[in-house]
C-alpha cells in the first residue's frame, strides 16, 4: 500500500528519482480449464497506447519459491517476447498448441505447418501471430484491464505505483535478477527500498491487480485457483 501523501513525494524524498508515466492494457490468457494458471504460470499480452500488437510474457513459477498470490509471486521465472512464449507453452501444453500448429489455419499454410510439426518443430513460423494459435488452440483472455503507471526508481529497485481502471491501486517493488544466486540480496534490497519509501503491506485479503480482478470479475478462475492451492479462499 502506498505512503500516507504518495508515492512519488516518498521516493523523491529518499533520493530517488521520478522516471515518467505511462498507460497499457493488459489481457491474461488461459484455457477453459485453467491450465496455465491453476500451476501458477501466467500468460500475458501487454499493449502500450497506439500499439497494436503487444509485448507477450510468460511468468513460470520457481520451484524453491513457495509464494503464490495471483502471478504477483517474488520470485519468478520471465519468458518475453512471441518466439520464446511459443516454444515454451508448446512445451506447457503440448496436445493444445501442437494440434492448433498442425491445422495450418493459424500460422503456416497446410502441408507446411503439417510438416513443422511432425518434425517436432516448434513453434510454426508464419504470419497469423501467437493471438490466433491461442484462440486455435482454445485458450482465450479472461482478465483485461488499463493500467495508468508512474515509474520511479530508489537504489537498485524500480518501484511502480499502478491505477487500474477497475478501481485498484497498488505498489510494486522490483529487483530484476540474473541467476538464483541473485535472489537473497533483490529480496534484501526489495525490502530496504519499502521501509524507506514507507510502504505498507497490503491488507489480509487483498492482493495485487491481478488478483483483485480475479476476485472481483472471475468466479469461475478464482474456484479452479482455490481448488489449486494458487489462491486461498
Amino acid at each position: 500500500q502506498a505512503p500516507e501523501g504518495g508515492v512519488t513525494p516518498a521516493v523523491l524524498a529518499a533520493g530517488g528519482t521520478f522516471l515518467g508515466e505511462k498507460r497499457f492494457s493488459d489481457a491474461y490468457w488461459d484455457t477453459p480449464e485453467c491450465d496455465l494458471t491453476r500451476t501458477d504460470t501466467w500468460l500475458r499480452v501487454r499493449r502500450m497506447q497506439a500499439d497494436h500488437e503487444g509485448q507477450w510474457e510468460l511468468k513460470l513459477p520457481v520451484e524453491h519459491d513457495a509464494k503464490r498470490s495471483g502471478g504477483e509471486r517474488t520470485v519468478f521465472t520471465e519468458v518475453e517476447g512471441e518466439a520464446a512464449v511459443s516454444e515454451e507453452l508448446g512445451r506447457l501444453l503440448p496436445e493444445r498448441m501442437g494440434a492448433a500448429c498442425a491445422t495450418g489455419d493459424t500460422r503456416v499454410g497446410g502441408a507446411g505447418a503439417a510438416a513443422a510439426d511432425a518434425a517436432g518443430v516448434w513453434p510454426c513460423d508464419g504470419s497469423g501471430g501467437l493471438t490466433a494459435t491461442l484462440r486455435a488452440a482454445g485458450l482465450r483472455p479472461f482478465a483485461v484491464f488499463d493500467t495508468v503507471r508512474t515509474r520511479l526508481r530508489v537504489g537498485g529497485a524500480s518501484v511502480d505505483a499502478d491505477e487500474a481502471s477497475f478501481g485498484h491501486s497498488v505498489v510494486e517493488v522490483e529487483v530484476m535478477c540474473g541467476s538464483a544466486e541473485e535472489v537473497p540480496a533483490a529480496e534484501a534490497e526489495i525490502s530496504r527500498v519499502a521501509t524507506a519509501i514507507g510502504l505498507l503491506p497490503l491488507a489480509p485479503g487483498s492482493g495485487g491487480k491481478l488478483e483483485t480482478f480475479i476476485r472481483s470479475q472471475c468466479p469461475d478462475v478464482l474456484a479452479h485457483l482455490v481448488d489449486a492451492g494458487v489462491l486461498r479462499a
